[in-house]
């Protein structure tokens, strides 16, 4: 079976240090590899050498009382792999595709009528290392794009590609890594981004770039590193920070500046959601890690209450289970479950009222399927293997229980 990274933005955003996996105050899943490992958000790794040519998957209208008009779709030069990274409400979607070299990586708009724009960053160069290339992490109701892209040198840049096909590059002047490194990973519509770099020993700090270009800081007191992941239209944003034991807490920032930390009830380490997962009522999606190191989503409410919830079939150690992705005004969480093997994943849609379905690809052999973004009308994307081990991106529609 083809065995592939978590996707999205863990194999950054998990900031505890690799070390031995018997200790539970440096704890790191083996399949995240080294500490503060670069790579695209969404992205698998393809351990299929040769062209792939992406086979079309049967539709189906609707294969689940509560999900309908699924559809898959692929990037046509996508000869590798098409994985989504985010949805919008305009029913844009974002993300990234694999060319011919099955290692380098694009990025491409899916506009609503299904057309799609594939596009790189300025000066994108294609080091020797692990998916090199443009990697977008996320869409704004304008249609703006963010995400990062590397250079010739191994250099990592942030990039804001703008509806009009412009682009800004985004650079964080508190980097000291060599070569530099800036990730930045969720745009509102407003404009204002947020992401992290790294400093010159491989910690990630996290910051607000404000639509006038000013960099804002951010990292509570003690932390050894911190990540930005998400940012609302009212400017809170969303992230979580390592102590100097390893151990990964919640955080929210709020507007006017002040740091919220947090960790969930029997968490081990808590981390925050990984996609869209800060929505404009203050409800925060992610994922926590018990004392056996199973994972369970979580979602926390605006005033601090937790609910916890687990996907049917998901395993229980070694981090695997349920890893909370994205949430909607409607409070509807998207996500994915590793089973116990750590390599295969089953989608899941879990609704404001609790009720939580699997969403795997209603198509015959399908390997593994991850749901990964959802817009506030109930549409979501995310990716699904086939039976040749191929990548497809999909889309569908969510309806909640009472409707």
């Amino acid at each position: 079976m083809n065995r592939y990274l978590i996707p999205s933005t863990a194999a950054i955003c998990l900031t505890m240090s690799a070390v031995l996996a018997a200790d539970p105050g440096t704890l790191a899943p083996n399949r995240y590899g080294l500490a503060h490992k670069i790579g695209p958000p969404a992205v698998s790794a393809h351990h299929t050498a040769a062209s792939l040519v992406a086979s079309a998957a049967s539709d189906a209208e609707s294969f689940n009382g509560h999900v309908v008009h699924w559809r898959s779709f692929d990037v046509p030069a996508g000869v590798c792999g098409t994985q989504p990274a985010a949805i919008n409400d305009r029913r844009e979607i974002t993300g990234i595709y694999f060319d011919a070299t099955c290692n380098n990586t694009h990025g491409f708009l899916r506009k609503a009528d299904g057309t799609t724009v594939t596009f790189d960053a300025p000066n994108v160069g294609y080091p020797a290392t692990n998916f090199p290339g443009t990697a977008p992490t996320d869409i704004n109701n304008r249609g703006d794009i963010v995400g990062y892209y590397t250079d010739a040198n191994g250099g990592v840049h942030g990039f804001v590609r703008w509806r009009s096909g412009n682009f800004t590059i985004i650079d964080d002047p508190g980097s000291t890594s060599s070569p530099p490194a800036t990730i930045t990973q969720a745009i509102n519509d407003w404009g204002t981004v947020v992401g992290f770099s790294y400093d010159s020993n491989g910690n990630s700090h996290g910051f607000v770039h404000d639509v006038g270009g000013a960099f804002i800081p951010f990292e509570p007191a003690g932390a050894v590193a911190s990540q930005g992941y998400h940012i609302n239209n009212l400017g809170e944003v969303g992230g979580d920070w390592s102590d100097a034991t390893g151990i990964t807490h919640g955080m929210l920032r709020r507007l006017e500046g002040n740091l919220v930390t947090f960790d969930a009830p029997n968490a081990l380490t808590t981390f925050g959601g990984l996609g869209q997962a800060l929505n404009l009522e203050g409800k925060f999606v992610g994922t926590y890690v018990d004392a056996n190191l199973g994972a369970h989503g979580y979602v926390r409410h605006a005033g601090g209450r937790f609910t916890s919830f687990t996907a049917p079939g998901g395993g229980n150690t070694n981090f695997n289970g349920t890893w909370g992705y994205s949430i909607n005004l409607f409070g509807t969480v998207v996500g994915l479950s590793y089973q116990a093997d750590g390599t295969t994943t089953d989608g899941y849609v879990r609704f404001a009222d609790g009720k939580l379905i699997i969403t795997d690809a209603p198509v015959q052999g399908q390997l593994s399927t991850g749901s990964l973004a959802i817009n506030d009308l109930n549409e979501f994307t995310g990716f699904w293997y086939d039976a040749q081990g191929n990548e497809h991106g999909f889309v569908a529609l969510a309806i909640p229980p009472d409707e």
